[in-house]
């Protein structure tokens, strides 16, 4: 990743072919202004991207709270068909101003026409098309175990990192692979295959038929101290490297989680990195009081359950990190769409339901 500096105030990023694990303290270290009171940007030039994932999409979002704390603005250019798609998935779009050509960039950054650097700017061809859930406006459900409560999700929208009420928290949860046999897409495969076996008790993730696949959704009954709570997730990407859920309005985050595999000085490391607000202001209080002490409890007992398999020490470290204290006043009214609310007056319905068809079948 190459950054330039284009006058006192505006910094050219060139994204590398593969964005899928960056980090963003070199961008923003190399974007400080040097005049605090002009107007200053980045310009993120996509044109060599190839491959992003959903930790690449994670170093987006955090980049553009950040730099909006620092008053900077986010331009970009050379975004092909595909990553529009996905920036506007994700909510970027949101946060990233987007332009047709690198002129129309440079002139938005008050960059002059003869600092602009010379030649075309070509997209490359994207390698992670197929990897990618395709945008949709509202979840459709597919049919679900009759177990599952299964609300909460139909005609939801997906909802990310950028749009939730409260702080921005960034949670890492690693995992060392300490035995020799394994690959990283062997790690990956048994995450994906066990699942909802890997979960504790209190926590149901119940797949659909065709599995953890870009765009099928998962539903969750999970049992809190403040009551159930059924919501879900959607499979944001997933290659055989790593996958990412994103939440629905009224999870309890507005977000995604990714769960990857990587390998550095022979060993492999199984990772779970959950980069999120929660969704509304109920919501950010519950996760101040127990929330987010039972949301580390879950991942880690879902790495703990992954040793557990793979017959290695439990050894799981987490790094909590809050990215963002700012709260997004402007996503309060999410609390309309609170899933442990909704599912708080569901539940006697579907007890009394479940009663009246007891007694029916009694009858018989």
């Amino acid at each position: 990743m190459n950054t330039m500096r284009l006058g006192d105030n505006v910094c050219l990023v060139e994204l590398p072919a593969e964005l899928i694990d960056c980090d963003e303290k070199p961008i923003l270290n190399a974007s400080v202004p040097k005049s605090p009171s002009k107007r200053n940007s980045i310009l993120l030039d996509f044109s060599a991207v190839q491959i992003m994932n959903g930790l690449g999409a994670s170093m987006l979002v955090k980049l553009s709270a950040l730099t909006r704390r620092r008053g900077q603005r986010l331009l970009a250019f050379g975004v092909s068909n595909h990553y529009r798609d996905v920036l506007k998935l994700t909510g970027l779009e949101q946060v990233i101003m987007i332009y047709n050509n690198k002129e129309d960039a440079f002139t938005a950054a008050g960059v002059p026409t003869r600092n602009q650097s010379p030649g075309e700017v070509r997209q490359n061809t994207s390698q992670d098309i197929s990897y990618w859930a395709k945008p949709v406006s509202r979840l459709n459900i597919p049919p679900m175990p009759p177990e599952a409560i299964n609300k909460n999700m139909k005609g939801r929208r997906v909802v990310g990192p950028v749009d939730g009420f409260g702080q921005l928290w960034q949670k890492t949860y690693r995992l060392r692979v300490d035995k020799p046999g394994f690959t990283v897409e062997d790690i990956i495969k048994t995450l994906k295959q066990n699942f909802p076996s890997f979960q504790p008790s209190f926590n149901r993730f119940y797949p659909s038929s065709a599995g953890l696949i870009p765009g099928e959704v998962v539903a969750i009954d999970s049992s809190t101290p403040g009551g159930p709570v059924s919501t879900g997730v959607m499979v944001l990407y997933a290659d055989n490297r790593s996958f990412t859920f994103i939440t629905p309005q009224g999870h309890p985050e507005s977000g995604w989680v990714t769960f990857s595999a990587f390998e550095t000085e022979g060993k492999i490391t199984a990772q779970i990195m959950g980069l999120a607000r929660a969704n509304d202001p109920v919501y950010e209080a519950a996760f101040h009081l127990i929330g987010s002490e039972m949301q580390i409890k879950i991942w880690k007992y879902v790495l703990t359950s992954l040793a557990n398999y793979l017959e290695i020490p439990a050894n799981v470290t987490v790094e909590p990190v809050c990215i963002d204290t700012h709260l997004q006043w402007s996503q309060v009214r999410n609390v309309w769409y609170n899933a442990q609310i909704r599912t708080f007056f569901y539940m006697p319905f579907r007890w009394l339901g479940k009663s009246l068809k007891g007694v029916e079948r009694k009858e018989k």
